[in-house]
């Protein structure tokens, strides 16, 4: 659980702080608490914004022109109108079939890019085709596990991947780390090459490089020693041991200090996931970017600073909201429906806390689960807090 949910962090923090157009003009609770009051629920998406637009559900699409950003996440995400903005894309699968005029950052078990981005673009996934309506006016960094290239791209390019595919036109220096890459007949590379693998790249006779081609073999891990490999075991059993005794001690520290409000986060963020899923969604990236907002203007640097120095804490305690709700759940479907004890809701949230670092270590569901656990957590803070207000 811990890697995926490492892995999801660090993607959409980095995101957030290179995101740099001025969303948000408030810190990140007035920011939060306009998404909860704004956040419609339209066809099973939860929708916020006008000129940039977030949105969340189980399918996604934008439906219509978006005059800013376009920010989505769900299990299939489709660009089916033009995005004068950045997209910043998470879901199963992704399909960008519009123009996109700002940057593309995406993170998806399966992606499609068939249309034109005029920004960088940055991508991480399993599988991964640039199609040949695709057309990148800068640079791209992809991570998968099979790339497909077909489209153009008129700056650098640098994949990591198991599998490359390139059968399109790049216009500058190009970097390739994989175990197999193919250049295609119509292959155009106007830089130099380089590139990492333990096999020889397989060259058509119509792909074409201009500039140097120069190979670094991959080098092959020596076999760990026996001894050595079972105190890696052991460290690291120890290390997913004391993750899970540090989260569930900070869940029985939350449920203590405010039972009520806990409870009721957990139970908004399973009966209106789609809502907590956007709200969640939309804190995510807005409260980092309104810090940053402060801090830039002097006077805002103790406010700024604040809301940075909480960050870490409302992840933890969004996280552990999303899996009290996964508990709350399972108690009432396997459960006896009479009220738990205090010790029976602290069991409950033991097991869940363990079936969900277990399940986390499945490629690409641990990450989507682990996803959806931290942003729904988030976003049923910030709608239990606005019942109560308006309460």
């Amino acid at each position: 659980m811990t890697r995926p949910l490492i892995a999801l962090l660090g993607l959409v923090l980095m995101l957030a702080a290179t995101h740099t157009k001025a969303q948000f003009s408030a810190a990140g609770g007035a920011a939060a608490e306009s998404a909860a009051e704004r956040a419609l629920q339209r066809d099973g998406v939860a929708s916020y914004g006008n000129r940039n637009l977030y949105r969340a559900g189980r399918t996604v699409r934008t439906g219509a022109p978006v005059e800013g950003d376009f920010h989505a996440a769900g299990s299939r995400v489709v660009v089916d109108a033009d995005v004068k903005g950045d997209a910043i894309l998470v879901g199963g699968a992704v399909e960008v079939r519009n123009p996109v005029g700002g940057d593309l950052r995406t993170a998806a078990g399966k992606l499609i890019v068939d249309a034109p981005v005029e920004g960088d673009v940055l991508i991480a996934g399993s599988e991964i085709a640039l199609e040949r309506g695709t057309r990148i006016g800068r640079d791209a960094l992809i991570a998968g596990r099979s790339v497909d290239v077909r489209g153009s791209i008129d700056g650098e390019l640098t994949i990591y991947a198991q599998h490359i595919v390139i059968a399109g036109s790049i216009g500058g220096r190009t970097r390739l780390v994989a175990e197999e890459i193919e250049l295609l007949d119509g292959a155009r590379i106007r830089g130099t090459l380089s590139y990492t693998s333990p096999n020889e790249i397989k060259r058509a006779a119509g792909a074409t490089v201009d500039g140097e081609v120069t190979r670094r073999e991959a080098e092959k891990k020596p076999d760990p020693a026996p001894a050595a490999e079972h105190d890696d075991d052991g460290w690291g059993l120890l290390g997913a041991l004391l993750w899970l005794l540090g989260l569930f001690v900070f869940g029985v520290v939350l449920t203590w200090i405010s039972p009520s409000y806990s409870a009721e986060a957990a139970r908004r963020a399973w009966s209106d996931p789609l809502a907590a899923l956007g709200v969640g969604f939309a804190l995510l990236i807005a409260m980092p970017v309104a810090a940053g907002l402060a801090i830039v203007t002097i006077v805002g640097i103790p406010l700024g600073a604040s809301a940075l120095a909480l960050y870490p804490v409302l992840l933890l305690a969004g996280y552990l909201t999303g899996v009290t709700a996964v508990a709350q759940r399972l108690r009432l479907t396997l459960g006896p429906k009479s009220p738990p004890s205090a010790i029976a809701r602290l069991l409950w949230l033991a097991v869940t806390l363990t079936v969900l670092l277990v399940v986390g270590l499945v490629p690409f569901l641990g990450w989507l689960l682990s996803a959806w656990v931290l942003l729904a957590g988030m976003g049923g803070l910030v709608l239990a807090a606005r019942t109560r207000r308006t309460a």
